[in-house]
């Protein structure tokens, strides 16, 4: 498992994740994630921040990108994947302490409204992770993206709970693409 997580979250991981903290350039993140489906990584873990109803943390079940240009525009990259790949099943959304949910990207969370939540129906809005879970998706692998959401008049200062969101990952990716511990075709 590979996460990306922003740098002021401080939470221990389970051994074997590697962890690359959030880079304020979206080319570096993308190319982390670019770097890790390269050496065969398929199961992400990626977090960031975003704004909700209220405080709470939340995992992507769908996502909806209406604003800027994706991450996969440009030239493809043969050695990951299609030039249109399909990012249907794209997300790993299991039971946990949070609250799952389709999440939109926007340009900038913190200038958000609630009356933008409201028009597009989602969970919470966020300006990163999308991204990184495209190029992921382009690349054959699964995505857990976990959001801690902030209300519109308060501050989540909640650890994340990202070892508790490895270890669902993990055991959802297990039991849906591997058998005797060996990778099934996806």
């Amino acid at each position: 498992m590979f996460a990306v997580i922003p740098g002021n979250w401080d939470c221990p991981l389970p051994g074997g994740v590697e962890v690359a903290r959030r880079s304020r350039v979206p080319g570096e993140n993308h190319e982390m994630v670019r770097t890790a489906l390269s050496g065969g990584e398929r199961l992400f873990l990626i977090g960031t921040e975003g704004v909700s109803q209220r405080d709470c943390f939340a995992v992507a079940t769908d996502h909806i990108a209406l604003f800027g240009s994706s991450a996969l525009a440009g030239p493809n990259r043969e050695d990951l994947g299609p030039r249109f790949p399909s990012l249907m099943g794209l997300y790993l959304a299991p039971s946990g302490s949070w609250e799952r949910g389709v999440v939109a990207r926007v340009p900038d969370w913190k200038l958000s409204t609630p009356a933008e939540l409201a028009l597009l129906g989602t969970l919470a809005l966020v300006s990163e992770g999308v991204g990184e879970a495209e190029i992921a998706g382009h690349g054959g692998a699964r995505v857990m993206l976990l959001v801690r959401c902030h209300g519109w008049d308060s501050v989540n200062t909640q650890a994340p709970p990202l070892s508790e969101a490895a270890e669902a990952a993990g055991d959802l990716y297990n039991s849906l693409f591997t058998e005797g511990g060996e990778e099934r075709e996806l």
